[in-house]
C-alpha cells in the first residue's frame, strides 16, 4: 500500500512539474507530431528573420530542464538530433496553420521527434522501438494532461535509411496504422514528405522507395504527399553539397508543400 501511494505521489509531482509553462488561459493545444529522419530538421542556413519564433506556436521540450515542458518553438526545435544553425519544415507549417485555422484562445504545439539515421530496418520506428514509443508517449502526455487538446496532423519525413528494405511498404503502412491506433486518432491527417530529388534520382532503388512514399495516399485514407518535385523541384545552389539533405530554403518550401497537402485533406 505504501509503495502504491509513493508511486502515485511521484507521478503527481512528475506531471505537475511539467505543467510549469502551460498557459491557463489556453483552451487547448492543436498538436503537430513531427517524426522521421534528419530531413525533419537538418536544413542548414538558419535565418533569424525568416525562422523567428511565433508567440502562437510552442513545442514540447526534450533536453535537460525542458524535458516534457511547453516551451517556445524556437529553431532548432528539440528533435533527438538537433543541430545549431539547422531548421526543419515544421515551424513553417505551423505558422501557416496558425494563420489559416487556429481558433481564438488556442495555440499550436509541435512535438519534435526526428532522429537522424532512423528507419524501420534498423529498429527505430516499429511499434515498441524506442523512437516510436517516445513519439507516442509524448503525444499521449499532452493529450492526457492538457484539456481540450487535439492532434491535428502527423508530419512524417523518412525513407533514406530504408532504401534497401524490401518490406518498406508494409513497414510504413503498419507504422501509420499503429500510430493512429495508439493515439486514438484513426482519422488524423498523416502527411509524408518526399526525399531530396537530386539524391533520389541517382539510384533506381531510391526512386522505388520514393514511389512507395508518394503512393501511400492511394493505399491509406487521410494521407497525403508533400512533393519535393512539384510544382517545381526543390534544389540547392549546389546540389552536390550535403547531397542527402534539404537546405533551409528547401525546408521552408517543403513546409509550404506539407501545408498545401494538409489543406487538401481538410477539404
Amino acid at each position: 500500500m505504501k509503495t502504491l501511494f509513493l508511486l502515485s505521489f511521484v507521478l503527481f509531482v512528475f506531471v505537475s512539474c511539467r505543467k510549469d509553462f502551460a498557459d491557463e488561459s489556453v483552451i487547448g493545444y492543436d498538436i503537430i507530431l513531427v517524426a522521421g529522419q534528419s530531413n525533419t530538421h537538418y536544413g542548414w542556413g538558419y535565418d533569424s528573420i525568416l525562422d523567428k519564433t511565433d508567440d502562437r506556436i510552442f513545442q514540447l521540450g526534450r533536453f535537460n530542464e525542458n524535458d516534457f515542458k511547453i516551451i517556445p518553438a524556437a529553431e532548432p526545435l528539440e528533435h533527438h538530433t538537433k543541430k545549431n544553425n539547422r531548421i526543419g519544415f515544421a515551424l513553417t507549417f505551423a505558422k501557416l496553420y496558425a494563420n489559416a485555422f487556429l481558433e481564438e484562445d488556442r495555440v499550436v504545439l509541435i512535438i519534435p521527434c526526428g532522429r537522424a539515421g532512423s528507419g524501420f530496418k534498423n529498429n527505430r520506428w516499429n511499434r515498441g522501438d524506442y523512437y516510436y514509443q517516445d513519439a507516442v508517449d509524448r503525444t499521449q502526455f499532452v493529450l492526457s494532461n492538457f484539456r481540450n487538446s487535439e492532434l491535428i496532423a502527423v508530419l512524417w519525413q523518412q525513407g533514406e535509411d530504408d532504401v534497401s528494405n524490401l518490406n518498406y511498404q508494409q513497414d510504413l503502412d503498419r507504422f501509420i496504422g499503429d500510430v493512429r491506433a495508439d493515439l486514438g486518432a484513426v482519422d488524423v491527417p498523416f502527411i509524408l514528405g518526399g526525399m531530396v530529388p537530386f539524391w533520389v534520382e541517382k539510384s533506381s532503388v531510391r526512386v522505388q522507395t520514393q514511389s512507395i512514399i508518394q503512393d501511400t495516399k492511394y493505399r491509406l485514407p487521410n494521407t497525403a504527399y508533400a512533393d519535393p518535385s512539384a510544382p517545381m523541384i526543390i534544389s540547392k545552389q549546389d546540389d552536390s553539397t550535403d547531397i542527402l539533405h534539404f537546405d533551409a530554403p528547401g525546408m521552408r518550401e517543403l513546409g509550404l508543400r506539407y501545408f498545401a497537402s494538409y489543406v487538401e485533406l481538410r477539404k
